[in-house]
C-alpha cells in the first residue's frame, strides 16, 4: 500500500484518514451495478443490493465478535458523535454522565447540555482510574464515556477496571475507539463502541456504531427502522463493502502491522529524544503503536506543518478536534501543557525505516529554517 497521498507526499497523519487500502480499492472496483441501487425496495436488484449490505455488516460484526444487528453505519465525525451521545441519553431517565477531560472536543461540547462529572488525567493523558471509579460509585451516572486511546497522544486508557465497575453498577460504558485504526484488539469491555474506518484505509464519510443488545438507545432522528433504528438514511453500499473488506484484511495482519509500526515509532522517539527543543508526549509503552506526539519549543505549529508539507510530509498540529486550524489543545491543557502547540505523527501501515530517516531530515531542516526566520 502506498504511504503517499501523491507522488511526493508521505501521509503521516493517518488518524485523520489513511490512504485507501488495496482491499477497499479492489472491493470498490469489482462491485456489480446493483450495488448502487436503493436496498429498501422489493424488486430483484434492490434485494440483491440489500444482500451486499447485509454481507458487509456481517463481515464487520465477525471481526468485532458481535452480532450483525448490533452494527450500524452512521455519519462520521461530529454528526456521528452527536447522534450517538444524544441517542444514548435520550433513552435514559438518568442523564448524568462521567467522562474524562481528554475526550474528543465534540463529545465534551455535546455533554455540556447535561449534568456531568469530568475526571482529570495525568501527564500522559491517562485518566485517573481511581477517581473515575469513585465518581461512578458516588454519583451513580446514567452513562460513562471513555476513549479507548487518546486521539492526540495515543495513550491507552484503563478500560478494563472501569468497565468492571460499570457492569457492577449497571452503567453503560460508551467507548470512543475512533483512533485505534484497527491495530488494537478492542475486546469486549464496552457497551457502546464507535469506530472510524477512514483510519484503516476505508473511504472517509461513514463510521461504525456498535450498540450491544442490552443497551437502550433512542434515536433523535425520525426512526424508520433503518440501521437498526440508529440512523434513518440509506447507506452507500459500495462504502460499506469497502469498510468490510479493509477491516477483514487489517484484522488478518494486525499483529504484524502493529509490531512493525511500534518498532518504527520507538526508533523515532529515540531519534527525537536527544533534541532539547522537543518534548515527547504520551505513554511511551501503553499507546497506539503508530502514533507519536510532541511539543516543540519556540516553533509555530502552522508554519511547521506548512514547512514539512513542502518537504513531502503531512502531519497534524494543534487540537486534533479542530479542523483546518492550529489551536492549543484541551488535551495538552489537561496534561499540564497549557497554551502550547503539539505535533502528532500517525504512520501509514507500510512505513519503512527510510521514511523515518527522511522525516527526521525534513523536520530538522524545517525547524532550522523557522528558527532562522524568527531570529532564534
Amino acid at each position: 500500500m502506498s504511504s503517499s497521498t501523491s507522488a511526493h507526499t508521505h501521509n503521516f497523519d493517518t488518524l485523520s484518514s489513511h490512504p485507501i487500502h488495496p482491499a477497499a480499492k479492489k472491493a470498490l472496483g469489482s462491485l456489480p451495478d446493483y450495488a448502487f441501487v436503493d436496498p429498501t425496495k422489493l424488486y430483484h436488484d434492490s434485494r440483491s443490493a440489500r444482500l451486499l449490505l447485509d454481507s458487509a455488516r456481517a463481515s464487520i460484526a465477525a471481526r468485532l465478535k458481535v452480532n450483525p444487528d448490533e452494527v450500524s453505519f452512521i455519519p462520521s465525525g461530529n454528526a456521528g458523535i452527536d447522534l450517538t451521545i444524544s441517542g444514548l441519553l435520550k433513552a435514559l431517565d438518568n442523564k448524568t454522565v462521567v467522562y474524562s477531560a481528554v475526550e474528543q472536543k465534540a463529545i465534551i461540547e455535546r455533554l455540556k447540555d447535561f449534568s456531568t462529572f469530568e475526571i482529570p488525567v495525568d501527564k500522559f493523558a491517562r485518566v485517573n482510574e481511581s477517581q473515575f471509579i469513585d465518581s461512578l460509585t458516588t454519583n451513580k451516572p446514567g452513562l460513562a464515556v471513555l476513549q479507548f486511546t487518546n486521539h492526540e497522544v495515543g495513550t491507552q486508557q484503563p478500560i478494563n477496571p472501569i468497565y468492571k465497575k460499570c457492569q457492577e453498577l449497571n452503567i453503560p460504558l460508551f467507548v470512543d475507539a475512533t483512533m485505534t485504526a484497527g491495530l488494537v484488539n478492542l475486546g469486549s469491555d464496552w457497551d457502546v463502541l464507535l469506530l472510524k474506518p477512514a483510519t484503516w484505509g476505508a473511504p472517509i464519510g461513514i463510521d461504525i456504531l456498535v450498540v450491544k443488545r442490552n443497551v437502550r438507545f433512542k434515536s433523535i432522528l425520525l426512526d424508520d427502522g433503518r440501521e437498526n433504528h440508529k440512523f434513518s438514511n440509506n447507506i452507500s453500499i459500495p462504502h460499506a463493502v469497502a469498510i468490510g473488506a479493509s477491516l477483514e484484511e487489517i484484522t488478518l495482519n494486525r499483529s504484524e502491522i502493529a509490531k512493525s509500526l511500534g518498532t518504527l515509532i520507538n526508533d523515532l522517539r529515540q531519534l527525537l529524544a536527544s533534541n532539547l527543543d522537543i518534548t515527547l508526549l504520551g505513554d511511551p509503552v501503553a499507546r497506539l503503536p503508530h502514533v507519536l506526539a510532541a511539543v516543540i519549543k519556540n516553533i509555530d505549529g502552522e508554519a511547521l506543518v506548512s514547512g514539512l508539507s513542502k518537504r513531502g510530509f503531512a502531519i497534524s498540529s494543534g487540537s486534533s478536534c479542530t479542523p483546518d486550524q492550529v489551536k492549543p489543545s484541551h488535551v495538552l491543557a489537561a496534561m499540564g501543557f497549557d497554551n502550547q502547540i503539539n505535533i502528532r505523527i500517525s504512520l501509514p501501515f507500510d512505513t519503512k525505516d527510510a521514511d523515518i530517516l527522511d522525516f527526521i531530515k525534513a523536520l530538522n531542516e524545517t525547524m532550522k529554517e523557522l528558527k532562522e526566520s524568527a531570529g532564534i
